[in-house]
């Protein structure tokens, strides 16, 4: 557990579930959550032993209502950039992490906690997911990387939609748009989550994995030749590598092979 229990650190073998811990606010983010979370993910970045990271809300009613705004209500307009750039921070990292990041989500979805899930890698959603962001009916709207990845997510006319009616969007609508990967039924999205990183660990190396999150993550903004000059940057290393040696080896022998990052 971290500072004041607001961030749940649990292990599962080779998975990391961070759970946001302030269910009697619906797990709003604070600046002080924000700030746990980015430290806990670099962390978890440095660990060779730590192969899938899910980040949870707690409680069935929210994955995250978002910004706490109790606490911005009394923030100057420099305060609330600084509570809105910890958010920021956080989800670089996110975006970032060598690996794979999954959301579990329930309930409430909404600004600040959707933009954590959008710089997730897989969003994995209960019915009882919504999605919004009501941001827009505030004066503002999401600055903590939204108008950034919400259109690479779904295109920019469905972003432009769903930004400017603030409307809610329902698990399965979710899906059908992209925004989600996975629909589960009520209270199975954590398991679904650690299955699929379970999958993930047997069927991938470290190195391969966090190679490819970051071509796909920056080559689909790149013209065609700058992305194949990305690629031959990322896949070249491999060649060299222990794990692809162990990896060519194990398929020989019939067996799975023995990862060790290096």
């Amino acid at each position: 557990m971290t500072q004041d229990n607001i961030l749940l650190v649990e292990e599962r073998g080779q998975t990391a579930i961070l759970t946001l811990n302030r269910p009697q606010a619906q797990n709003a983010i604070s600046k002080a959550l924000a700030e746990t979370l980015e430290s806990t993910l670099r962390g978890i970045a440095k660990r060779k032993d730590i192969r899938v990271v899910i980040i949870t809300g707690a409680g069935e009613k929210a994955f995250s209502a978002g910004t706490d705004l109790k606490e911005r209500r009394d923030l100057s307009a420099d305060g609330k950039w600084e509570q809105a750039g910890a958010l920021r921070k956080a989800n670089d990292v996110i975006w970032n992490l060598p690996q794979p990041v999954i959301a579990a989500i329930q309930g409430w979805c909404l600004g600040g906690g959707y933009e954590i899930a959008l710089n997730c890698d897989i969003r994995i959603a209960s019915r009882t997911a919504v999605f919004s962001w009501p941001e827009m009916q505030l004066g503002a709207y999401p600055g903590g990387t939204a108008g950034v990845m919400f259109p690479r997510l779904i295109g920019r006319a469905r972003a432009k939609e769903l930004f400017f009616t603030a409307r809610k969007v329902k698990a399965e609508e979710a899906f059908d748009l992209g925004i989600v990967e996975r629909v589960t039924e009520p209270g199975e999205h954590l398991a679904t989550a650690l299955a699929l990183a379970e999958e993930i660990i047997a069927n991938s190396s470290p190195l391969g994995c966090a190679a490819v999150k970051q071509m796909v993550n920056l080559g689909s903004d790149m013209s065609v030749g700058e992305a194949h000059a990305l690629n031959d940057l990322l896949r070249r290393p491999l060649e060299g590598t222990k794990d692809y040696e162990e990896g060519i080896q194990a398929f020989f022998e019939k067996r799975r092979p023995v990862w060790r990052g290096e």
